[in-house]
């Protein structure tokens, strides 16, 4: 019994991890096409892709450590509130290492859009309407 409740624990917690690496890949994707003419002027006025792939991963992280301290205030909260019967006193180990695996996923899932961002021709993105 105790194993079949460990595999659908683990089922959630990797399905809720791709949702939220699908979530997040959604969001950096849509967010690199709305801003693709301003890259297109940074390109063109100078900017290297290293650059360019640092604004977006940055803006990406910045997003994900606001979420994250705002789960690790909660989750913290809870913990107090429940004496320690929330995550059996292991909280101080808990929390940072799943913040640490969320923030990790969070960011392989930013890559892609960061890629693509970096990628843009100034003259395609300046032509565009």
């Amino acid at each position: 019994m105790l194993r079949l409740i460990a595999s659908v624990l683990t089922a959630i917690t990797v399905s809720v991890l791709m949702l939220s690496a699908a979530g997040i890949y959604a969001l950096m994707s849509f967010t690199v096409a709305q801003r693709r003419k301003e890259i297109g002027i940074r390109a063109a006025l100078g900017a290297d892709a290293g650059q360019i792939f640092r604004s977006i991963c940055s803006r990406a992280l910045w997003q994900m450590t606001g979420g994250a301290a705002l789960g690790l205030a909660v989750a913290a909260l809870l913990e107090v509130a429940t004496e320690g019967g929330l995550m059996s006193g292991n909280g101080m180990v808990v929390l940072p290492a799943v913040t640490a695996v969320v923030m990790t996923v969070g960011m392989l899932a930013a890559l892609g859009p960061a890629r693509r961002g970096w990628r843009i021709q100034p003259t395609e993105a300046l032509r565009e309407q």
